[in-house]
């Protein structure tokens, strides 16, 4: 049981950090996941959706938070109850999920490691099963009292993290991990009756700091599709070797004795009995294949004609990603549109992407002087694009070269001598 309790310890603690990490360095999108699932379960939660970039971060400094204390071992009678209630809402939540079909990838790891509702709900069910130990268990769980066993945990835990910080090809969750938990060592060999709170504190005041940080600037790891270095058209193409959907035709008859209607495979349709009569043929999915990183990317122009060439043609070409114009930030549109006029006295193209019609990008076009048109893009596809709005991307040849929040937007020389735009 002692062994047990150790690896549940461990497993726990690490997911906890690992899931809080990779949502905090991108705390906007996980508040569009979350206000999708505000949109499927209830239509009275418009104080939720006005919260939801708020709460997406809080929940992801807790989980971090509470990753530590289990780790370090710090008040886990309070945080045994935090974690049970945790687990069994998420596990109703991710069942719910994935039997109404609510949402296509649940959002527990961000798109770093993108789950289905049926994953996520088999993972919470370990995670309870592990946590539950803990609950069990949690009078015996105490700050350690000798460096060794504290030791025994940063090596497992640096290993642990190293290995999925490896998978990611980012380091953050490394660096975090040697940083709380060091800071537990160190505090050891100063005050033993305090290590543990100092690495609470530590993991507090980091992840904040963290999650702050990507909430005024650009996520540090990017995952998506849209990612610097990313080229969209191959992203919207599948490989050679891609799995292929596998599908069955189901044929439907009607008795013309009793009126029964019956759904028939190839393989038993009744083809030689006069007494069933054909009703239609549907093709049914039987097996889901790979699927492009990009589905549904396209420009359309003011004429309603799709354009998307433009951005995977062009030698190189400017973006102002502009999902919601209401809501668009317009504090450094002077500085975008004078961007705009420089890059296109240089030739290059400059557009503006927005799921607004028609009248409210001409409405918002004459009221910021915007010397650069603006096309109709699917709203989702735009948050995707760049966590920002406005957000400004730079494309070459169909490849993404550079991406910058509303708070970081450079003007056109800082560009031009960096990549060289103008030679």
């Amino acid at each position: 049981m002692k062994l047990l309790l150790h690896f549940s310890r461990l497993f726990v603690g690490n997911l906890f950090i690992f899931s809080g990490v990779v949502k905090a360095n991108d705390p906007l999108g996980f508040s569009y996941k979350l206000q999708e699932y505000f949109t499927e379960f209830g239509t009275d939660w418009d104080w939720l959706m006005e919260i939801a970039m708020p709460f997406a971060a809080a929940v992801c400094i807790l989980e971090i938070i509470l990753g530590v204390a289990v780790l370090v071992g710090y008040k886990m009678k309070e945080v045994s109850w935090i974690l049970l209630g945790m687990i069994l809402f998420f596990t109703g939540l991710t069942f719910a999920s994935a039997v109404f079909e609510i949402v296509r990838s649940c959002g527990c790891f961000g798109d770093a490691i993108p789950l289905t509702p049926w994953q996520s709900f088999y993972k919470d069910l370990i995670l309870l099963a592990l946590i539950l130990i803990l609950f069990i268990k949690r009078n015996t769980i105490q700050p350690f009292e000798d460096a060794k066993p504290a030791l025994i945990y940063f090596f497992i835990s640096l290993i642990v993290m190293g290995a999925l910080s490896y998978q990611l090809s980012w380091n953050f969750p490394l660096v975090l991990t040697i940083g709380v938990l060091g800071a537990n060592l160190v505090m050891f060999l100063i005050n033993k009756n305090k290590h543990a709170l100092v690495a609470v504190v530590v993991s507090l005041i980091v992840s904040t700091a963290f999650s702050i940080n990507c909430v005024w600037h650009l996520p540090q790891r990017d995952f998506r599709p849209y990612a610097i270095g990313k080229n969209l058209p191959e992203q919207m193409t599948l490989p050679e070797d891609a799995i292929q959907p596998v599908y069955e035709n189901i044929l439907t008859y009607k008795n013309k004795s009793t009126g029964e209607v019956k759904e028939f495979t190839q393989d038993n349709y009744p083809w030689d009995d006069d007494n069933w009569e054909w009703v239609n043929t549907e093709s049914k999915l039987i097996k889901e294949g790979d699927v492009a990183k990009i589905t549904d990317f396209s420009v359309v122009d003011n004429d309603g004609n799709d354009i998307t060439e433009i951005v995977n043609s062009e030698d190189l070409i400017f973006l102002v990603v502009m999902y919601d114009l209401h809501k668009t930030s317009t504090n450094k549109m002077d500085l975008i549109n004078d961007f705009a006029k420089k890059a296109e006295a240089e030739g290059i193209e400059f557009i503006g992407l927005s799921a607004a019609s028609y009248e409210v990008a001409e409405e918002f076009r004459h009221k910021n002087q915007t010397p650069f048109p603006i096309y109709t893009t699917d709203g989702i596809v735009l948050k995707t694009i760049i966590r920002s709005n406005p957000g400004l991307v730079m494309m070459r040849r169909g490849t993404v070269v550079g991406k910058w929040h509303n708070n970081d937007i450079p003007t056109f020389e800082d560009v031009s001598e960096e990549y060289n735009v103008t030679q």
